[in-house]
């Protein structure tokens, strides 16, 4: 038998201006093609709650109790790496009608617990967290503009054909090896072409492009011919230099030039903490030039390139103002992860 079709409160509303217009109930079901029950059930409730509004129902009951919701809870908090059949599988331990993996999902939803992809981070040693933490602590009350005084720094890889980045994709169900919703992937990814680049104030700076092994006598010259002039160019006297602890950046001749450098007031070198490219928004800019740079399709190395010049070019200083003005959150959720382990800094 056909589930019956619910009448809606303009149907409602309806039926009863017909019945006060001197309408029979059977001429109201006629006109409105509904049956003679509907209009009378309909008329008889509306005298009996004053409203044509739908009842409000109770719903089907919830298959678990609010300790089960709470033992779901505590359960994925303790360890956020327990999947939804391992949580459901836990909790069916102790009852006797099993609840479904979908059941516990939503509880999990209901509490704010969503399932994502957890964010890649090099292992950190104490001493390094120590360090993290002393930064952001350091900087945490740097205004907007002191920010902009920092000229990032670092290198990055592209490929050819296809890309280590995250890609995302919008489909159906059953559409997973659906040719428009994959990503290609070939060996060694057809190739790649490896480039050092900066930004500060608002402003790109020059982007290089590394040929072979970059090592301490490549990135010293980086820093003659690409890092200080960029910085001069973009930001003027004094600015600030952010680079990481490459062992290539961290050696004497590096070190010992940097070092002239500050002495003459041409810049200063901001103290980085170990393992934390997380920290440094340049990570972003390339995240959102190798979008821009896949749109393109580079056919090969020397294309790659181009579009990556064209690309580099492109970058919005809104854009690049948004990365910076991100980072006194960036220091304040440093400092929020690394608090609960009470490290003396």
């Amino acid at each position: 038998m056909a589930r019956k079709r619910e009448l809606s409160s303009e149907t409602r509303q309806s039926i009863l201006v017909l019945r006060n217009e001197g309408y029979s109930m059977r001429e109201i079901a006629k006109k409105l093609k509904i049956s003679y029950n509907g209009v009378y059930y309909s008329l008889q409730r509306t005298a009996q709650t004053g409203s044509n509004q739908s009842r409000k129902r109770s719903g089907r009951p919830r298959c678990t109790t609010k300790q089960e919701d709470k033992h779901i809870r505590v359960s994925s908090l303790r360890n956020r790496r327990l999947t939804g059949p391992q949580l459901a599988s836990s909790l069916n331990s102790t009852r006797k009608t099993p609840v479904s993996t979908s059941t516990v999902k939503r509880r999990l939803r209901d509490f704010g617990l969503q399932g994502r992809v957890a964010k890649k981070k090099p292992y950190l040693r104490l001493a390094n967290k120590r360090k993290r933490l002393r930064w952001a602590k350091e900087h945490r009350h740097w205004t907007e503009e002191d920010w902009k005084k920092v000229l990032w720094t670092d290198e990055s890889k592209f490929e050819v054909f296809g890309s280590q980045r995250r890609t995302f994709v919008r489909r159906r169900t059953n559409e997973k090896m659906l040719e428009e919703c994959l990503t290609p992937s070939v060996k060694h990814g057809g190739g790649n072409v490896m480039v050092w680049g900066c930004f500060g104030a608002g402003k790109v700076g020059d982007l290089y492009r590394v040929k072979g092994i970059l090592n301490k006598e490549g990135y010293h010259s980086i820093l003659q011919r690409h890092a200080i002039p960029s910085g001069q160019r973009l930001i003027g006297a004094n600015f600030i230099l952010q680079q990481d602890n490459d062992p290539k950046h961290t050696s004497k001749l590096c070190k010992n030039y940097l070092q002239q450098k500050q002495a003459a007031g041409i810049l200063s070198v901001m103290e980085w903490p170990a393992q934390s490219p997380d920290l440094n928004p340049i990570e972003l800019l390339w995240e959102q030039l190798d979008r821009m740079v896949r749109l393109k399709c580079p056919s090969n190395q020397s294309n790659l390139w181009e579009l990556l010049l064209e690309a580099w070019g492109a970058i919005s200083p809104a854009y690049l103002n948004k990365l910076t003005a991100r980072m006194p959150k960036v220091c304040n959720a440093v400092i929020a992860a690394l608090t609960k382990a009470k490290f003396d800094v």
